[in-house]
């Protein structure tokens, strides 16, 4: 019971770790499998933590001191990889959106303040705003 659990907290933090460096790197496109891999072990911890519960409600305070004292700095643990993680995930994110209004800004300077637009009848409509940027999931 108290192995198990350590193991998943252990498992956790370590994939945790390992993804916040990618993140921290800028190599977004190795964190699709830990993603799925942190996603299957928070399940197992909520299973495990479920199935405690129901068989043994009083599971938490019959922890051996060591074991305790082990869950609770792998929580901490844990919650000091998230803030780092969360902060990563931040930049990355500042960055795109700066990135994104980059590419429209040059995207007004190039084409004008206008855009326009073909309509079915073969007719040319302009309008004041710039043309919309989008840019695809791989970018």
């Amino acid at each position: 019971m108290e192995t198990e659990l350590l193991d998943l907290f252990r498992s956790l933090a370590s994939i945790s770790e390992e993804e916040t460096m990618l993140l921290a790197h800028g190599r977004r496109g190795e964190i699709a499998g830990l993603v799925q891999a942190k996603t299957r072990l928070v399940g197992a911890v909520d299973h495990e933590v479920a199935r405690l519960d129901r068989t043994n409600p009083g599971w938490r305070d019959t922890l051996a001191p060591e074991t305790r004292s082990e869950l609770g700095e792998l929580a901490a643990r844990l919650r000091d990889i998230c803030a780092a993680n969360g902060a990563a995930l931040k930049r990355q994110i500042d960055l795109s959106n700066d990135m994104m209004a980059e590419i429209a800004a040059d995207a007004r300077r190039r084409r004008g303040t206008g855009s326009g637009a073909y309509g079915a009848s073969g007719g040319l409509a302009f309008t004041g705003t710039a043309v919309p940027i989008s840019v695809n999931a791989s970018f």
